[in-house]
């Protein structure tokens, strides 16, 4: 008798391990150039600024906060948010569904130009914007765009991925500075902290595990 799995695939940014529950693979990996050979599933991830490309080790990652830290107020920064991009390739080994979401954190410090040196920091949130850019987010939308945003805060791809065929997302294109203020009482500082959650899944059982509309897609 022939056992069906079910595949269900997640990119986390965290230390790697592999645990097997209940037929689901679940993947945590912190290096953000990587090509996951796990039942054939392959998906290489590319962050970059400025086409250079940056993983979890070099100076944009900030490991305390678990997160790439993205500058919105300098532009002469390699990390300026109009220098992002977010793409993936994916090979899947059964016809799959991909989902994913953004994780931002927005926080502005200032510092003041007195005698103790206060420092006061902020967390920002962003208002919604137009449709050339991400729910809540000062990130751009890439060139793909056929994916639903649902109230889980993920972003479900309507598109079947489907096997021996290597399908393209860019997600991340650019994105919009934020102002700050320097005067000569103090100056600002803004970053948005960004991680991702990524995941596949066997495309019939998509709506039972995820626990959605089964006629969501279409």
């Amino acid at each position: 008798m022939r056992i069906h799995k079910l595949y269900v695939v997640v990119l986390l940014i965290g230390l790697l391990s592999i645990s097997v529950v209940s037929y689901a693979f679940y993947l945590n990996e912190n290096n953000y150039l990587i090509s996951l050979d796990r039942d054939d599933y392959d998906v290489k991830i590319n962050l970059s600024f400025n086409d250079v490309v940056i993983d979890s080790t070099g100076p944009y990652f900030n490991v305390e906060k678990n997160a790439f830290e993205i500058n919105l107020y300098d532009e002469n920064a390699l990390n300026y948010i109009e220098n992002i991009e977010l793409s993936l390739d994916v090979i899947v080994p059964i016809a799959s569904r991909m989902r994913f979401r953004l994780n931002e954190s927005y926080e502005l410090t200032r510092y003041y130009h007195n005698q103790d040196q206060t420092i006061l920091k902020e967390i920002i949130y962003m208002t919604e914007k137009d449709e050339n850019y991400h729910q809540f987010s000062q990130l751009k939308k890439g060139l793909y765009t056929n994916y639903i945003y649902h109230i889980d805060r993920y972003n479900y791809i309507d598109d079947l991925i489907k096997t021996n065929q290597t399908y393209h997302f860019n997600l991340i294109e650019s994105g919009m500075p934020y102002p700050v203020r320097d005067n000569s009482l103090y100056y600002e500082t803004i970053y948005l902290y960004l991680s991702y959650d990524i995941e596949f899944i066997q495309a019939n059982r998509a709506s039972q595990v995820w626990d959605i509309d089964p006629n969501m897609f279409t």
